[in-house]
């Protein structure tokens, strides 16, 4: 029952996605997407870019609830599009992805076909008007859609490999790897025969995240037991020691291995 003390009538899988919110693609993204994408990324949003629509297609009737963003300037035949979007319309017709256009040119004929005839549920968006422009009018597309859900932080799978920690606490010194990480904190499993109680302030956290070291300071606030793995413990970090680069670095982490995650998905379907 909720704090309110409604009925959540939300089917498990609405309420799972309504929480985690939507994927966001950009399809054959021109260069400079790029910036927008990680405008959009610092905005706590999942993006992802892609330039093989047959692997999305077939991820999407996977996973169809996620907004794709199409660079209709790609190629010699702009039809294909039409046809792509159509396609995947037709074949998975009870839970549809949402689409927009992106394009470097204001087509008037075409700004009216897929915004009247075909009904595209995020826009026709003018590239040229620049990155700042551009990220503004794809935030308010989806702000529209909900695609950020319930969630307030996105968070990144680190592979165990990729990533490791160290800290101090109670004169102790503390090392493990890093679970999954997001812009305010993580969880973590921590090596040796020891851990920190929950309360414990762990001052000088020193993250290596793919070989980048950043410093800073953590609060446990609490674990949880997961099975195969052992006791996960949650990591909030503290914001006086998150400077600008620190929370880029993170943030640029997390961009990365969100997006080698989904290649690799991609590859999978």
């Amino acid at each position: 029952m909720p704090e309110d003390g409604k009925q959540n009538n939300e089917a498990p899988q609405e309420l799972e996605k309504s929480l985690f919110g939507k994927k966001v693609f950009f399809l054959n993204p021109p260069a400079v997407i790029g910036d927008v994408a990680s405008a959009l990324s610092d905005a706590e949003y999942e993006v992802y870019l892609t330039r093989d629509h047959a692997k999305l297609a077939r991820y999407l009737h996977k996973e169809p609830d996620c907004l794709i963003f199409i660079n209709i300037d790609e190629g010699n035949d702009e039809q294909l599009w039409r046809k792509w979007i159509l396609d995947i319309r037709k074949e998975l017709a009870s839970k549809k992805p949402l689409f927009g256009i992106i394009s470097m040119i204001d087509d008037k004929d075409k700004k009216a076909f897929y915004l009247m005839e075909m009904g595209v549920e995020c826009g026709f968006i003018v590239i040229k008007l620049g990155v700042a422009k551009t990220t503004e009018i794809v935030l308010k597309m989806l702000e529209a859609n909900e695609a950020k859900g319930r969630r307030r932080y996105i968070r990144a799978s680190c592979p165990p490999d990729g990533t490791e920690f160290s800290c101090k606490a109670d004169e102790a010194v503390y090392k493990g790897w890093i679970r999954d990480i997001s812009s305010v904190g993580m969880s973590v499993f921590f090596t040796g025969t020891s851990s920190p109680k929950a309360g414990s302030r762990l001052k000088d956290i020193q993250l290596v995240l793919k070989g980048v070291r950043i410093m800073l300071n953590g609060v446990v606030i609490g674990s949880h037991i997961s099975q195969g793995v052992g006791q996960i413990f949650i990591l909030m970090f503290e914001p006086a020691s998150l400077n600008d680069d620190k929370k880029l670095r993170i943030r640029t982490f997390i961009r990365k291995t969100l997006q080698s995650n989904m290649d690799k998905a991609l590859e999978l379907v």
